[in-house]
């Protein structure tokens, strides 16, 4: 039996799974590390214990699975993008602790770069909407406010690339973590010598851009020992997580799309060419595939307002009884479409795409004394799948209209959130045999094509990725949900001011 062994690097925890090469999980290891937040607006971790966490989650897998070392083809990464780490010319870490995509420290250097190179310029090249979430921006923010750390960089890496440098002792980078630094042309696939020269960080800080699928170096004596596998097995370049999400989930042709609901909420699109936005909002990747393209939307708050909901009210409603999702959803069916008048709107965390708003804030909008709590769980539910329209709107503007969506992520689980998703998007969605274990389908693929297990990536997701069900909208609720998205839509202009406001207040 020939396998794979995969890391998901999360930013909750690793995740390791050992897939077989018909796309089957053999065994699932995760180790949780924490997000660090000593100030308002900053989220840190330690990458030490990324390397702990995969150690572990290694060996676990493999016991699990009662897999051989001698069984596994090939390992690959894959990672949250738009971070910031620095090592140095010794590979040693320039900063304990690394910079995570959500930390909003440098908003004062998006500004700048807004003035210095222009939104639309930078869009255009980089396709990233100016924000302080992607990469250059907080290399900046290093540059200027630790020059030290700055100076002694020898390469700025993502969380997966230097998984691959600890295992492999080599440095490069894939075209997908690239794309989402605003640094890198992603029309050239080659970093973007007109933005850096502009904000003077040196290209030779930058690793070495590769396609995912290539092989980056082979397993050293230590990282094999560490990882309980045999020295000299292959380590592929592996690639940022929304692409080998959208691997997993066969999103592999032009206008196919995932539709991913966990802690946040996306809409990825693959292209086969780049296609941008007039107003900046969508941001466009490289694919992990060569010469295909992704749009991604990015909706902050799902799951996380989800849980926030349950661990705030779900146990007072019911006098101290602890309700689990499922009984949640069962009851929250016998709920009327439109949460008996209830509108939500998922800024918790404020919000990305299409509005682009840090200081939007989360409303229920309509409550009145016929409400009841349970009609607040499926607002949220109705909300995230507004948010979700919302994105795919600005998306058929642009002229990017998805042919099918293929749900996944841990709220693809839910029938009740899958049918109010799919109703209100108003196209055909269909689930795959392992929703949650997409992402280790993606790299799995990945290794297999670098290891000529399959000719493509396309062969990999033929033979791994299993549809289970599919379904078309249901007419009657489609018409229902698109006259409540108009009411959805013009919440948020009409509460913006307050909303900041709000935000201001501690």
């Amino acid at each position: 039996m020939t396998c794979m062994l995969t890391f998901d690097m999360g930013t909750t925890g690793c995740k390791a799974a050992v897939v077989d090469d018909e796309g089957r999980i053999r065994a699932i290891s995760f180790r949780g590390y924490p997000v660090i937040s000593k100030e308002p607006g900053c989220a840190e971790q330690d990458p030490n214990e990324w390397w702990k966490a995969a150690r572990e989650t290694s060996r676990e897998a493999l016991e699990r699975g009662r897999i051989r070392s001698e069984e596994v083809a090939g390992v690959g990464f894959c990672g949250t993008m738009g971070g910031a780490l620095s090592i140095d010319v010794e590979g040693r870490l320039c900063r304990n602790l690394m910079i995570l995509y959500s930390d909003n420290r440098a908003v004062e250097q998006a500004r700048r770069l807004k003035r210095r190179i222009g939104s639309s310029n930078l869009y255009r090249i980089s396709g990233n909407p100016v924000s302080p979430i992607p990469s250059l921006a907080k290399w900046l923010w290093i540059k200027e406010n630790d020059p030290e750390v700055f100076e002694k960089t020898k390469k700025f890496l993502c969380p997966k690339d230097y998984l691959v440098f600890k295992s492999t002792e080599t440095i490069q980078t894939d075209y997908v973590d690239a794309s989402a630094t605003m640094a890198f042309d992603l029309r050239r696939h080659a970093w973007s010598h007109e933005i850096l020269e502009e904000v003077g960080v040196p290209l030779d800080k930058l690793p070495e851009p590769r396609p995912a699928t290539e092989v980056a170096g082979e397993l050293t004596s230590k990282a094999a020992a560490d990882l309980n596998l045999r020295s000299g097995t292959p380590v592929i370049v592996g690639s940022g997580d929304t692409g080998a999400l959208l691997i997993g989930v066969g999103a592999v042709r032009d206008k196919m799309a995932a539709v991913y609901l966990g802690a946040a909420a996306e809409i990825d699109i693959t292209t086969d060419s780049p296609l941008f936005d007039e107003d900046c909002r969508v941001p466009v990747r490289c694919h992990a595939i060569p010469n295909m393209w992704f749009n991604s939307g990015t909706a902050l708050t799902s799951g996380v307002a989800l849980k926030w909901f349950v661990d705030q009210f779900s146990t007072c409603a019911k006098a101290g009884s602890e309700l689990s999702y499922s009984a949640l959803d069962e009851m929250a069916e016998r709920v009327p479409r439109g949460s008996r008048g209830l509108i939500f709107l998922p800024y918790l965390l404020g919000e990305r795409t299409p509005i682009w708003d840090p200081r939007a804030r989360g409303a229920f909008i309509g409550l009145s004394l016929a409400s009841k709590w349970i009609d607040f769980y499926r607002s949220i539910l109705e909300g995230t799948a507004f948010s979700l329209r919302h994105i795919s709107e600005v998306l058929t503007e642009m002229g990017v209209t998805p042919v099918e969506a293929r749900l996944c992520g841990g709220g693809a689980k839910s029938e009740l959130w899958r049918n109010i998703v799919r109703d209100v998007l108003g196209m055909r969605c269909s689930v795959t045999s392992n929703q949650s274990e997409v992402s280790a389908l993606g790299v799995a693929a990945c290794i297999g094509v670098a290891t000529r297990l399959f000719r493509s990536v396309e062969e990999g997701v033929s033979k791994m990725v299993k549809i289970e069900s599919s379904s078309d909208p249901d007419p009657a609720a489609h018409s229902e949900y698109e006259k409540l998205f108009k009411l959805y839509r013009r919440c948020y202009p009409s509460l913006k001011y307050v909303m900041h406001g709000l935000a201001e207040t501690r």
